[in-house]
């Protein structure tokens, strides 16, 4: 594997104000993990692990940074890992360079599988060793946690983290790229436009980084700013260099990187409306996340999100493979370390949206006026989402509503309207009075036509607890379903 680390994925955000918001819809870039501080300055000096002290434990080297191209060689090298940093931390303590070298390859190969709650605890067991250890140790736990931030969608302090590692080692490359994706995921499109650009001087002096991921940044942020045309091309050169990159013996290598680069690419044609194309580079980075990160990783989510959403675009013959797709996003979305409400939020809105479609058109096919056949439908539908809406809510916090209010009253709304499609009020009822309590509390948006688009549904709620009447028709509970919440 090249000792140039790949950069799990991201996308756009929602809104420049929210800035935890990045994962919902957009490209698969990430910030950069440098092979190592010495290629990047010869500040870090780091010794190696020396002998194993117990026949047991492997010590040959494993990759040098970065996951494998390979999910199950990846989780023998995470076992392997564990094993030296236990018998390490046994034998010379945890302040010992040797232990120290092994947890930071376990932290990047941690970090490369987006196991973060892992990861975040074993950064908090070494953050006092490593800041009286000297600036080696301390540069790596810098850049370590920055990266696992940045992961968790805290960008404002992965930038502040990015930005104090450049204060003791200086500008690179690479440091610039990734500065250049915080910006990005910030919605500070000047700012990350500057340091990617810089980031490309710096190549041409011989500093260290990546040129694909640097193109990559670049084009997405052109993108970003609304040029997408001018973007494309950049993108392209982006995935043509990584595929130069991973290419041996005249063959195409798998690589996350290269479907990263595809789902870049095949964004960038989405947003010029060209759904064939957009599904054809979006397909193939889903087959390749597949192959290389394994079918549970964000990264193959976030692919079967983006493909579904633009087969559910496409046309009734691809209704039925928009549905599978979307719905295994969801379930992956729900169940990762790093959850992401506005994401979630999204899938259940689209699945939502495309099964209303699909009622509508068996509706019209059936030619029935059977109002209580068009019931069971909707039941047969939606009641299969209740455990996901369940499990979704289970990972609501207070920190939501503090960080996140906006977003997480659409989502009261929307899977309380879909509790009712499934024909179960009481949640539907909970659920929409809490999204009107949370409409109340937004500031700097004018929410009056979501909150009356709780009361319309509120009122149909209540009256089918009392008499259980007919419900209303496929289509006539959409108001305001689709609304984005940006500040003025």
């Amino acid at each position: 594997m090249s000792k140039v680390a790949t950069r799990p994925g991201t996308s756009r955000v929602l809104d420049a104000s929210i800035a935890s918001q990045l994962l919902a819809r957009g490209e698969s870039v990430d910030p950069a993990p440098a092979p190592g501080l010495k290629h990047l300055h010869q500040l870090v000096h780091i010794m190696a692990g020396g002998q194993a002290a117990a026949s047991n434990v492997d010590m040959s080297e494993d990759s040098e940074n970065g996951i494998l191209s390979d999910p199950e060689e990846t989780l023998a090298q995470e076992e392997r890992l564990e094993k030296r940093v236990e018998m390490l931390r046994a034998k010379y303590g945890l302040s010992h360079d040797k232990t120290l070298k092994q947890i930071f390859k376990l932290l990047d190969c941690l970090i490369g599988q987006y196991k973060l709650n892992r990861t975040e605890k074993l950064l908090e067991e070494v953050q006092e060793v490593c800041q009286s250890a000297g600036s080696d140790w301390r540069v790596k736990h810098i850049q370590s946690l920055a990266f696992c931030r940045w992961k968790q969608y805290r960008f404002k302090e992965a930038l502040a983290l990015f930005l104090e590692q450049q204060a003791i080692v200086g500008a690179s490359a690479a440091l610039c790229e990734n500065i250049g994706h915080t910006y990005s995921s910030l919605g500070d499109l000047p700012s990350a436009e500057q340091y990617f650009e810089r980031a490309i001087e710096l190549l041409k002096v011989g500093s260290y980084g990546n040129k694909g991921g640097i193109y990559m940044g670049l084009g997405l942020v052109r993108d970003r700013m609304g040029k997408t045309k001018e973007a494309l091309p950049i993108l392209e050169q982006a995935l043509d260099h990584y595929q130069k990159e991973h290419t041996k013996d005249h063959q195409q290598l798998d690589s996350s990187i290269i479907a990263k680069a595809h789902m870049s690419i095949g964004k960038a044609h989405e947003k010029l409306e060209d759904l064939k194309q957009a599904a054809s580079h979006m397909a193939e980075a889903l087959r390749i996340f597949r192959r290389t990160v394994g079918e549970t990783s964000p990264l193959t989510a976030h692919a079967l999100g983006s493909l579904g959403k633009v087969r559910s675009l496409m046309g009734p013959e691809h209704l039925k493979e928009a549905i599978s797709l979307l719905r295994q996003a969801l379930k992956l979305e729900i169940a990762k370390d790093a959850f992401h409400l506005e994401t979630v939020w999204d899938l259940f809105t689209r699945l939502k949206d495309v099964h209303m479609g699909e009622a509508r058109e068996r509706q019209q096919r059936e030619q029935s006026t059977d109002q209580g056949s068009h019931l069971i439908t909707l039941k047969a539908i939606y009641a299969r989402y209740l455990p996901l809406v369940a499990q979704a809510r289970a990972r609501i916090t207070s920190q939501h509503e503090r960080d996140d209010i906006g977003t997480l009253a659409v989502f009261y709304k929307a899977v309380g309207e879909l509790c009712m499609l499934a024909q179960d009020y009481n949640q539907g009822e909970e659920l929409l009075n809490e999204a009107l309590r949370l409409f109340a509390l937004v500031p700097n948006f004018d929410c009056s036509g979501l909150i009356e688009g709780c009361k319309v549904l509120l009122s149909i709620a209540q009256s089918n607890q009392q008499s259980r009447p007919k419900l209303v028709r496929p289509g006539c509970m959409q108001v305001g379903d689709n609304a984005t919440m940006t500040a003025n």
